[in-house]
């Protein structure tokens, strides 16, 4: 089943593994090059079935991970905790905003991003849905002009900037930030999440596979200003400013375990709901659709992590998951 998801996993581990010239320096900025030389033949080396080479290549991610953890929780961490004037500031909770993003605007969306959307405003009745586009940013937040002009250059990426912005919707005006690629098939979870100062989904796996991120950014509920999301901002700036390239896909999941470390109390206070089952669909969008593993799934979930990474020529094919519940509007 986890061989249909990773072709995402691979593409995102790719970014920090491969060997473009730019990348190449990078990996000597980081003191990284020998290892990640070291891991590529082992890998081409021995683990050359589709499982092995898989599973090797998350093992390589999560070790990327962990030294990344320990080397900016050193650099950062004191320094962004000397002052920390968000813990004055009022924390307000916002139920009533949903916040989204698609830089081109959602009208010039795929089809499943629009039927994700569809499914949140049938899901969350009564919401305000706000979606920015690169057209509208600025009437909403404006972030450092070092950011904005790194992002502009192509320094920054759509999807680090896209991390940016939802921190700084949800610091300044609280609410929901939902990632345009989740569908909903009901909305059993929101009445909870509508009174938690911060609800994230959890990388949660029961030491069996272990993982220094813990929490995922695709579904977040904040109150305004609060304490683990302006920490995490203010690192994820002060970054910026210091390195020209994403040392990592997963920066902002590696800074907010950091985060993690320093509002443990707050952190354990949010209750752990694995993300797991949210992305149990996305493995079946190209099987025969079956009514009965569809209905267990809604059971255990109502909130499934897509992605516009799908292979679109298979999507084409009748009867399928993505025909029955995303073209036809299943949910």
């Amino acid at each position: 089943m986890y061989l249909r998801t990773k072709a995402d996993i691979l593409e995102k581990e790719s970014q920090n593994m491969s060997g473009n010239d730019n990348k190449l320096l990078n990996r000597i900025k980081d003191r990284m090059l020998l290892g990640t030389i070291y891991d590529q033949f082992i890998l081409k080396l021995k683990y050359t079935d589709e499982k092995t080479h898989f599973l090797y290549s998350v093992m390589v991610g999560q070790k990327h991970r962990m030294i990344f953890y320990r080397r900016f929780k050193k650099k950062y961490l004191e320094k962004c905790t000397m002052q920390r004037p968000w813990e004055e500031l009022p924390k307000t909770n916002n139920c009533d905003t949903v916040w989204g993003m698609w830089l081109q605007g959602i009208e010039n969306a795929p089809e499943i991003v629009k039927k994700c959307i569809d499914s949140q405003k049938k899901y969350m009745p009564g919401k305000k849905f706000v979606f920015l586009d690169k057209d509208n940013i600025s009437d909403y937040v404006k972030l450092p002009d070092y950011i904005e002009e790194k992002w502009k250059k192509g320094i920054i990426g759509n999807a680090q900037y896209s991390d940016l912005v939802r921190n700084e919707l949800l610091i300044k005006y609280g609410g929901y930030w939902i990632d345009s690629t989740v569908l909903f098939t009901d909305g059993n979870l929101i009445s909870d999440t509508d009174e938690m100062p911060l609800f994230m989904f959890s990388y949660y796996y029961f030491g069996f596979n272990p993982e220094i991120m813990e929490l995922n950014n695709w579904f977040i509920h904040s109150c305004t200003n609060n304490n683990m999301l302006c920490l995490l901002q203010k690192m994820l700036l002060e970054y910026w400013k210091d390195y020209d390239y994403a040392a990592n896909y997963y920066i902002y999941h590696i800074f907010e375990s950091i985060v993690n470390d320093y509002y443990d109390k707050e952190y354990n206070a949010m209750p752990i709901i694995s993300q797991t089952q949210s992305h149990v669909l996305a493995t079946y969008i190209y099987d025969d659709f079956d009514q009965k593993k569809y209905d267990i799934l809604k059971k255990t979930t109502g909130i499934h992590k897509l992605s516009t990474r799908f292979e679109t020529d298979k999507l084409s094919k009748k009867g399928i998951f993505y025909d029955v519940v995303i073209k036809q509007a299943n949910y």
